[in-house]
């Protein structure tokens, strides 16, 4: 009786985890963790609501920017644009430490390591907050030295002080999300990830709501900002307090913090803030070329179809992320079959999907860029559209890839690939762009791409998947 109370009072995950080691036809109501149909479940419930989640962003933002833009004046808009995108980015700055949490915490309930996994959140919880508070001061001293109302190009529309508090406001909100960020990969490292897509929807309507009432009760740059850096917390605020309260075990103490834990997230985070700093290199320089070399009126031509296609790979990436802590749990636990089976499906439905939303938006995109711009929009040419559906069919099968690698542990060929992509596809670009024109840039990228990464890692991954009880090995000194 006193172990049955003591697994009732455990949260439903935890029962879970104890019951993932029952064999088919054993009777149990409670589904395996490392049962095929539990694992691609968990797998699409994420994809689906992390879609949702983003549909609903895109939605709630596109109909709020008209009561903003009505309602301050054009320098306070442009100003307000400008804290706004700067602090989404700045949000997102973990460091790496994040993904490296998702990874690890992933491995250690693969092994049933509770106390491992209470060592990572906990140092990774201090680190963070540590960065949190380091920004915090930074913050405070950028605002009081720099003269921001220069810096971007206010001038004399908002007050000097009005504008000082206000990039202070953004960057010390900015620090305070990065340790409230680490729930939200918790929750994906338990396959519970369309929790944090829920609270992110509910965080995205609460900003909505509030923006609009703003606007209507008092439209005052000041409150928009306030409105909108508190909401832009709502979500992380939500999952840290459902998952202290759903999963005691996982609760941070003080006297979890260990220095080899702080060690291994932050070199695990380090080549993963690597990685992404090399992937904004690579395919986020195209429009500067494009803009340096063809003038900056060709640059809306080129990227307003790109945008018309970006959301194919959000969406593949959506369905993608759940995989990357699945395949280091399975792999953890043994399951190398499993790996193997999920890594051809990854590859093979993400090339369908590329292939197919390339095809279906060569024949549409003329239509909705007419119907999104109007009728004075420059409708794209063949070669371009052949081209954008080129780059997604092979950023598609990409992302698969990575994700497999990134869950096994392959951070290092990534990094030396990716770098040596991101210089080769720069000037690839500069080259094509003066012989090829708008497409020129997408076909560098697809082809340095292939090359120079793809079959790479390709090679890699095969390797992985023929050596499991190395890797196994590699990954259990990870958390040890």
């Amino acid at each position: 009786m006193k172990q049955f109370r003591h697994l009732r009072s455990q949260s439903t995950d935890d029962i879970r985890q104890v019951s993932s080691t029952c064999e088919p036809g054993s009777g149990s109501s409670v589904p395996c963790e490392s049962s095929d149909s539990y694992r691609w479940r968990r797998i699409f419930a994420v994809g689906a609501t992390t879609m949702g989640a983003g549909g609903i962003s895109r939605i709630a933002n596109l109909l709020v920017l008209p009561f903003v833009a009505r309602a301050l004046e054009k320098g306070e808009f442009g100003l307000w644009l400008n804290l706004t995108t700067t602090f989404t980015l700045l949000s997102a700055l973990d460091f790496g430490v994040g993904p490296a949490v998702m990874g690890q915490v992933s491995e250690a309930r693969g092994r049933d390591a509770v106390c491992a996994v209470r060592r990572v959140v906990t140092t990774a919880l201090a680190l963070l907050s540590g960065v949190a508070l380091l920004l915090l001061a930074i913050s405070g001293i950028l605002s009081l030295t720099l003269p921001w109302n220069d810096l971007l190009g206010v001038g004399h529309e908002v007050p000097a002080t009005n504008v000082d508090l206000l990039v202070f406001a953004a960057g010390a909100t900015a620090a305070l999300s990065l340790p409230l960020g680490i729930a939200n990969r918790v929750y994906y490292a338990r396959q519970r990830g369309h929790v944090v897509a829920l609270s992110t929807a509910f965080g995205v309507l609460a900003q909505a709501a509030g923006l609009v009432g703003v606007a209507a009760l008092a439209p005052d740059l000041r409150w928009f900002s306030a409105v909108y850096l508190a909401t832009s917390l709502l979500a992380g605020v939500t999952t840290t307090l459902l998952l202290a309260r759903s999963v005691r075990e996982f609760r941070p103490r003080l006297r979890d913090v260990d220095r080899s834990t702080c060690g291994r997230l932050g070199r695990e985070g380090v080549q993963l803030f690597l990685l992404t700093v090399i992937g904004i290199v690579a395919y986020k320089s195209d429009a500067f070329v494009v803009g340096h070399y063809l003038g900056a009126n060709r640059v809306a031509e080129y990227v307003l179809p790109f945008t018309v296609y970006a959301p194919v790979l959000t969406a593949a990436e959506g369905f993608l992320t759940p995989l990357w802590a699945t395949y280091r749990e399975a792999w953890a636990r043994g399951d190398h079959a499993w790996v193997r089976r999920a890594f051809l499906r990854s590859v093979v439905l993400s090339a369908a999907v590329g292939v197919v939303a390339a095809s279906v938006l060569a024949l549409i995109t003329p239509w909705l860029l007419r119907l999104w711009i109007g009728d004075g929009a420059v409708v794209p040419s063949r070669g371009l559209l052949v081209a954008l559906g080129g780059y997604v069919v092979v950023m598609c099968v990409s992302a698969a890839v990575g994700v497999f690698l990134n869950g096994a542990g392959a951070l290092r060929p990534q990094m030396i690939a990716g770098g040596l992509m991101a210089v080769l596809n720069v000037m690839a670009s500069i080259w094509s762009v003066g012989h090829l024109g708008l497409a020129g840039p997408l076909w560098a990228t697809v082809a340095t791409q292939t090359l120079v990464v793809l079959v790479p890692c390709m090679l890699v991954a095969r390797r992985r998947l023929t050596r499991p009880r190395a890797i196994a090995r590699g990954m259990l000194r990870t958390v040890g």
